[in-house]
C-alpha cells in the first residue's frame, strides 16, 4: 500500500525525504499531478510525496522585479498575485490553471512567448530543493544578476524530480506591456513560411509567432488551412505599428490577415493537453530543428499522419498524433531524417515500446552520474525522465 505524505512546511519536507531515504522506500512527487501522462512512466511507489500544500509567497519585491514561491503554488495564483501590480510571469505552461510551479519547473515548461522570454532556466535566479540526505540546498538568489550556485538549480529544471524535491523558487517578473495584439495570417504553408522569415528579419519583434498547419488549426478551431500565429506587445502606438506593417506583409505574400478570436493564445498554450484529451490513445511528440529545417518537418509530420504546433521563431514544437502508431513512426522517421524527437506525452504501452528520448551515449552518462549522485538507491521518481533514469 502506498503511503501518502503532504509535507506543509520546508522542514517537514527534508524530514519526509530522509525517513524514505533511510527506509530506502521509493518515492513518487507530484505537486497538482497535471502532467500525470508528460514524462516517462510512472512506475509504483512505497510513497506517494504531494507538495501542493507548500503555496505561500515568501518573498515579493514589484519594484526589484523579482518574487519568491514555494513549490506548491499554482501558476494561476501567482500570475493573479503578480497581475495586481501590472507584472507578468511569461512562462504560459500547459494545465496553466492547476500547473504548480514546482511541477513546471520539473517539467521545463513553457509556451509561445518564450521567444522573447526564454524558457523557465532564464526566469529563474534562485532555488530551494530537498535531497534525500535530508539537506535543503539554496541556489541562486533574489537578485537577478546573481548568479552564485546557479547551476545546481538548472540540474532541477526538466529532471522531473528524479533528482531532488524542489522546494522553493525565486523568479525574476517583467512588466506587463501597456498593450498586446494579435494577429493570424492565412496561406498555404510555404508562403507563411516565407512571411515568418520576413517578420524575424524586421525592425518590429513580436513576443510570440507560431505555425500551425492545418491539422493543428482545425484542433485548435481555427479552421482547417495553415496559419501564422502572432502577438505583437508594447504601447498602443507600437502595436497600431505592427499592425500597418503585417497589413503591407501579408498583401506582399498573398495571405489573409485575420483578427485573432477570443482565447487564441490559451487554445494555444493547452494545445497538447485538449488533443490528449480528445484523443485517448494520442501522444505528443516534441521536436526540434533549425530554421530552415521547418519545411521539411512540416512535411514529414503529414506524411507520417501528424499535426504540427511548432513556435517558429524557436524552430521547436509539437506532432501531435492520434495514436501510438502514428506517434512511434513518426518518432522513427524524425529521428532517421536527424531532427530531435521526443515522445512528451503519450499511453504507458507505447512508453515502455520505444526509447522515448534518444539521449547520446555521453549524454546518458553523465545524467546518469548525476542521478548517482543525488539517489543512489533510484528512489526518487523512478523512469519518470522520459524513462532515462
Amino acid at each position: 500500500m502506498t503511503e501518502s505524505l503532504a509535507p506543509s512546511t520546508i522542514e517537514d519536507l527534508r524530514a519526509a525525504l530522509l525517513r524514505c531515504a533511510e527506509e530506502q522506500a521509493s518515492i513518487e512527487t507530484r505537486g497538482a499531478f497535471s502532467k500525470a501522462s508528460f514524462g516517462g512512466p510512472i512506475r509504483q511507489a512505497a510513497c506517494r510525496l504531494q507538495t501542493s500544500r507548500l503555496n505561500r509567497l515568501l518573498a515579493y519585491e514589484p519594484a526589484d522585479l523579482t518574487v519568491s514561491v514555494e513549490a506548491g503554488m499554482r501558476y494561476a495564483d501567482l500570475s493573479r498575485t503578480l497581475a495586481e501590480n501590472n507584472q507578468f510571469l511569461p512562462l504560459d505552461p500547459p494545465f496553466a490553471e492547476h500547473a504548480t510551479v514546482g511541477g513546471i519547473l520539473a517539467a521545463n515548461s513553457s509556451g509561445s512567448r518564450r521567444r522573447r522570454f526564454g524558457t523557465a532556466r532564464d526566469m529563474t535566479i534562485g532555488m530551494r530543493f530537498a535531497t534525500l540526505d535530508g539537506k535543503i540546498v539554496s541556489s541562486g538568489g533574489m537578485v537577478v544578476k546573481n548568479v552564485t550556485g546557479l547551476d545546481m538549480a538548472k540540474l532541477m529544471i526538466g529532471s522531473f524530480g528524479t533528482l531532488a524535491v524542489i522546494a522553493s523558487a525565486n523568479f525574476k517578473v517583467f512588466p506587463r506591456p501597456e498593450s498586446f495584439a494579435s494577429f493570424v495570417f492565412r496561406a498555404a504553408s510555404a508562403p507563411l513560411l516565407e512571411l515568418r522569415k520576413q517578420i524575424l528579419a524586421g525592425v518590429l519583434q513580436p513576443i510570440a509567432i507560431d505555425m500551425l498547419d492545418a491539422g493543428a488549426a482545425q484542433a485548435l478551431g481555427l479552421g482547417g488551412s495553415p496559419a501564422l500565429l502572432v502577438e505583437a506587445a508594447g504601447s498602443p502606438s507600437v502595436t497600431r505599428r505592427f499592425n500597418q506593417a503585417f497589413e503591407m506583409l501579408a498583401a506582399a505574400h498573398g495571405a489573409s490577415l485575420d483578427g485573432a478570436p477570443e482565447g487564441l493564445w490559451q487554445r494555444v498554450q493547452e494545445c497538447g493537453p485538449n488533443w490528449l484529451n480528445t484523443h485517448p490513445d494520442g501522444a505528443l511528440v516534441r521536436c526540434s530543428t533549425v530554421q530552415t529545417g521547418l519545411a521539411e518537418l512540416l512535411d514529414l509530420a503529414a506524411r507520417c499522419g501528424c499535426a504540427a504546433a511548432l513556435r517558429a521563431g524557436n524552430a521547436t514544437g509539437l506532432l501531435l498524433a492520434p495514436d501510438s502508431e502514428t506517434a512511434g513512426r513518426a518518432i522513427a522517421e524524425l529521428r532517421q531524417a536527424d531532427f530531435r524527437a521526443t515522445l512528451e506525452a503519450g499511453p504507458d504501452s507505447l512508453k515502455h515500446s520505444i526509447e522515448q528520448w534518444n539521449a547520446g551515449g555521453s549524454e546518458l552518462q553523465l545524467m546518469q552520474r548525476i542521478k548517482a549522485d543525488f539517489d543512489p538507491l533510484s528512489l526518487l521518481n523512478r523512469s519518470r525522465l522520459y524513462g532515462v533514469v
